[in-house]
């Protein structure tokens, strides 16, 4: 008996060797972890590959029902967008956004992200600050109000607006709060019952049932809140009470961006946030129907799609968002499965390769994939100047030492690293000082093809040399490392890390 189980495995697993060598379309570094992973840990290589490879069980079947509704009456508003921009290209487009015309093409047409209206922007680099406005924000709620984060700590911050949004609840409001099961692991599903014992509604993204964990690979990374479709937060900073530096053991030097956001493309968010909350399988009830999840659409955003006056909407629409005043905007959002993958880091590739003179990026981890380290030496080799701020210190020992290997073989292209004195957790990126990112994507593989994420692209000169000045200001403060410092490194430890590079598609 024993032996027939050995000879299953063993043909299970040549099966998926097979797979990994001819079918495997990663890059080869991570095709070659995979080949080492099920050679030398048959059955259990199959078992890791099947949960974390991002083939399988990628999303509900609801989930894509969902998004391929959205994606038809998103692809059809982007196409007009398209249509209207190249028939007015010079009426629209100012000088600094004509040289990003080809990244807002394809961001309109393989990511489904319109271009809409940002009214104001503010930039909150500091945690007190931002949880101080989210919470003003949150007390002053007439309609709705709509959150979704990686991680919610029953801690100070959480408590306190947990406290808000069920008061809001009671008050009658549409409060819906989606938390990433795993990445809020350490809190209580009571404290998320709160809310629904309150009117409102908590639920858990890919809930991961023991015996069952298919979804464990594939989490809500976004930091996303929206208030009365007016409102918008999107950045690095989750709820909890390191975010702000008022965490009182394994405290961190802690550093983050958020952005808030007033316009049009504040319901963008409030569209994607929808898309992910009637997507979620648990509650399919809610969509019965295809037909059913277009009722969930903002109006000002996805119109009637018959009739010339749905034409007529798209272009005051699009008229009214590169007016004087307002800051030009996409919403991007990635995922695992094939209707979002890639999205954003297609979008940050595109930024990076339209750079004349400089490239800013700050990341909390910094193990990128062979196209995005291939798009920095290309734009280092072209005379673009690329600093990259990463943290002196770290909340992931082996992040630490894969995100080390990866700069210290970056060093060799004339690219800058800085060490900043703390945590930096913000994921932001300026080029040129024309266009910036805002959201909560890092510069890792995971965060590029297995997390949900969600960045914002604001086109705006104004805006974007603000974003260039916070990073001056991080620079001034964070001494930049030279390929020697690693080098210097103990022979021991730069095996480590080099362990953990080999490894980094995993973490």
């Amino acid at each position: 008996m024993i032996n027939i189980v050995q000879t299953v495995i063993q043909s299970i697993n040549l099966l998926f060797i097979i797979f990994v060598l001819f079918f495997e379309r990663k890059e080869s570094t991570r095709r070659f972890v995979w080949l080492m992973l099920l050679l030398f840990l048959p059955g259990l290589g199959i078992i890791i590959y099947i949960l974390f490879s991002g083939h399988f069980f990628t999303g509900s079947r609801r989930m894509r029902e969902v998004h391929q509704v959205s994606g038809s009456l998103a692809q059809a508003l982007c196409n007009t967008q398209q249509e209207i921009l190249k028939e007015n290209l010079d009426k629209f487009l100012s000088k600094e956004n004509k040289e990003f015309s080809q990244l807002i093409d394809m961001n309109l047409n393989k990511g489904n992200s319109p271009i809409a209206a940002t009214e104001t922007a503010e930039i909150y680099t500091d945690g007190k600050d931002f949880f101080e406005e989210l919470c003003v924000s949150l007390q002053n709620a007439k309609k709705s109000i709509y959150m979704e984060y990686f991680i919610f700590h029953e801690d100070t911050i959480g408590k306190r607006i947990m406290d808000i949004l069920c008061q809001k609840a009671k008050e009658g409001l549409d409060v819906k709060l989606i938390y990433d099961d795993l990445g809020s692991i350490r809190t209580r599903t009571r404290f998320f019952r709160r809310l629904n014992e309150s009117g409102g509604a908590a639920r858990p993204f890919f809930q991961i049932r023991l015996g069952l964990p298919f979804t464990l690979n594939y989490r809500n990374h976004r930091k996303v809140s929206v208030i009365d479709g007016d409102i918008g937060f999107i950045g690095g900073a989750n709820i909890g009470d390191e975010y702000a530096n008022q965490k009182k053991r394994g405290k961190l030097n802690w550093r983050d961006t958020v952005v808030r956001i007033t316009g049009n493309s504040v319901l963008i968010m409030e569209t994607k946030f929808l898309l992910d909350w009637y997507g979620l399988d648990a509650w399919s009830e809610h969509t019965k129907t295809l037909e059913d999840a277009k009722k969930f659409f903002p109006s000002t955003i996805l119109p009637d799609l018959e009739g010339y006056m749905w034409k007529q909407g798209v272009a005051a629409l699009t008229a009214a968002t590169f007016s004087p005043g307002h800051i030009p905007t996409q919403i991007i959002t990635s995922g695992p499965s094939a209707y979002q993958a890639s999205n954003i880091e297609d979008a940050l590739i595109r930024m990076i390769l339209s750079a004349k003179k400089n490239v800013y990026i700050q990341t909390p981890y910094f193990t990128p994939d062979d196209e995005f380290c291939r798009a920095l030496k290309i734009a280092s080799y072209s005379g673009v100047e690329v600093h990259i701020i990463i943290p002196g210190e770290w909340d992931k020992f082996y992040m630490k030492a894969a995100s080390s290997e990866f700069a210290r073989e970056m060093l060799d292209n004339k690219i800058h690293f800085y060490l900043y004195p703390g945590f930096i957790h913000s994921k932001m990126i300026t080029i040129d000082g024309k266009i910036a990112s805002i959201g909560t994507t890092n510069i890792d593989v995971r965060s590029f093809s297995l997390h949900f994420e969600e960045n914002a692209i604001f086109y705006d000169t104004k805006f974007a040399l603000q974003c260039e000045e916070i990073f001056r200001k991080d620079i001034e403060c964070a001494p930049e490392v030279f390929k020697e410092d690693f080098d210097n490194q103990f022979i021991l430890k730069r095996t480590f890390w080099s362990f953990c590079k080999l490894f980094s598609p995993l973490m």
